[in-house]
Formats: C-alpha cells, structure tokens, sequence
C-alpha cells in the first residue's frame, strides 16, 4: 500500500476522531454532554445514508430516533428492565416505521419526497402528543432506569459514554461496510443519474426503501441511547425540528461522507452548549451557521478539510 494511502484524509480523520473520542468526556465541560455528541453523531451518519449518499431530503427522521427512544423507555419502564432488551425493541420499532414510512414516501421524489415524510412524522409526532397514557404526552415519558448491564455500572456517567461509544464505532464500521458495498455504490448511481441507473435496470425503488430501513434502524438506536442519557425521552424529540436539526448537521459537516455528519454533529453541539450560556438565540445562530455553510463551503467541513489537503499534497 502505498504512503498516500496511509495519509488519505480519511484515514487522518478516523484515526484523530478514534483517539480524541477516547479522551473526549475528560475534555468535555461535563460527561453527559460527550455522550450527547456521540448519540448525534450515529443520528447524523445514519442520515447521510438518506440524504448524502441517496440523494432523498427527509424532514421525518426524528421519527424514527423518537420512536427508538421512546420504545427503549417504554420496554425499561413497564416491560422488563434490561438495556439490551430496551435498545433491541427501540431498534426493531423503529426499523417497521423506517419500512412502512419508507414504502409509503419513496414512490415520491424531490420536494413531494420531503413533503411525504415531514406528514408522516408529524402525525406519529401528534399521536404520541395526545397519547399521554402511554408517551406522557407534552410531558415526556419520565423516570426511564438505567440497570446495570452485567458487572458494568451504567448509572456512571463514564461507563455509560464507552457504553455509546461502542454503538457509534460500531455504527460507523456497519455503515461504511454498507456505502462501500455493491448496495451502497448502486445508491450513489441513484443519487448522480437516477435515469441512467434505471436504463440499465436497477429498481430504484428497492434501493432507496433499502437505504431509507437502514438509516432508520441506526436512527432508532441513537434515539433508544438518547432514553438512557437522559432518563427521560421528550416529546420533542418525533418534532420536525429535531429533523431540521440533523439536516442542517449533515450539510455542515459534508454529505456523503459519514464523516461530515459526524463532525457537523460534534461541531453543532458543542457550539449549542456554549452559546446557550450567553444567549437564548441559538436557532438564530444555527439558521446563521447554515447559510454560510451552504453559501461559503458546499462540501461543508470535510470538503475544506479535503481541498486544503489536497492543496498541500500537490503544491502550488
């Protein structure tokens, strides 16, 4: 192999994130607020799978994290209290929706796409607002426990990051498995030429419902994560806005990637958590850091990071 290969910038940003999420928690103000990045960050590549690599622009992805939260609290509150068993049932209903939003929205394109999945989140957001029996409606669902999962104490707030952390390498090895595969080349021929790829045979509609179940179960697992950080799942987190949200990290960090959406998610956070303490005008600033992104860098964090790169590489 050859010295480029070892100095590609991928290699160069997997192997600096990997040693800085080890010592990440001892750098962040507090602990909880690294195992938030890390939860963002399986939400946001699990949605460049959607976006970045199959062209479709989802506002309904915070579905499938709400549902993933909210079936992991349900199952650890009234069901059985394990958290292997909670994260598998948060998974597992947010994949059937994933399947059955994904069947429904799919035979749509463009704006009408959008449209198709922003409805449908907003109903699921609306049943589960009303149905305070069982979601504690504008209430959340509260007092969600954190059992031990073996000889390992999840009530730590450091047991509980390296917990995360093991879902999010393991996010990021399944889904790079998945873009680089046969699968994942066939979604990016999709997303340049949905035409060409028709012509020669390959049945879009399979490859983006494909897609579209994939992102969904990644984005149920960051969301049953979610239930355990918090304790508690807010009704907000089906609300469009949590959509926006993952939308605007992905383009910021750089579509197509993975490794964009997880910086832009990082980034976005951190930015949040600071600016919070001096102003209450964060969505301001985050429409703000939107616009420039998408007016100033295209290819978003990584597309700078990629172009300076390659500038240095091939000189002047």
């Amino acid at each position: 192999m050859s010295k480029n290969a070892f100095c590609s910038p991928k290699r160069i940003i997997l192997g600096v994130a990997f040693l800085l999420a080890i010592v990440f928690p001892f750098l962040a103000p507090y602990t909880a607020l690294a195992s938030e990045v890390l939860i963002f960050i399986i939400f946001a590549m699990a949605y460049d799978l959607v976006l970045g690599y199959t062209g479709m622009l989802s506002f309904g992805h915070a579905v499938f994290f709400g549902l993933g939260a909210y079936g992991t609290g349900i199952v650890l509150t009234r069901v059985y209290p394990s958290v292997l068993v909670g994260l598998l049932s948060g998974v597992v209903i947010s994949t059937v929706a994933a399947y059955l939003i994904g069947y429904l929205s799919i035979r749509r394109s463009g704006i009408y796409f959008t449209m198709v999945t922003l409805a449908l989140a907003q109903m699921v957001y609306f049943i589960a607002f009303k149905w305070t029996g069982l979601t504690g409606g504008d209430d959340g669902l509260q007092n969600i426990p954190r059992p031990h999962l073996g000889s390992v104490n999840l009530q730590s707030e450091i047991s509980l990051y390296y917990f995360i952390l093991f879902f999010a390498i393991l996010t990021l090895i399944i889904l790079l498995r998945v873009v680089n595969s046969p699968v994942g080349k066939t979604l990016q021929a999709l997303k340049e030429n949905k035409d060409r790829a028709l012509s020669i045979g390959y049945d879009i509609g399979k490859f983006k419902l494909i897609a579209f179940v994939i992102s969904g179960l990644f984005c149920g697992l960051a969301g049953g994560l979610y239930a355990l950080l918090l304790n508690f799942v807010p009704v907000s987190s089906l609300h469009w806005a949590t959509s926006g949200d993952i939308v605007i990290m992905t383009i910021v960090g750089g579509m197509g990637t993975l490794f964009g959406p997880a910086i832009g998610a990082a980034a976005i956070i951190l930015l949040r958590d600071i600016i919070s303490n001096f102003t209450e005008s964060w969505s301001t600033i985050m429409g703000l850091l939107f616009m420039g992104s998408v007016l100033g860098f295209r290819g978003g964090i990584v597309g700078v990071f990629q172009a300076r790169y390659h500038a240095l590489v091939k000189g002047p």
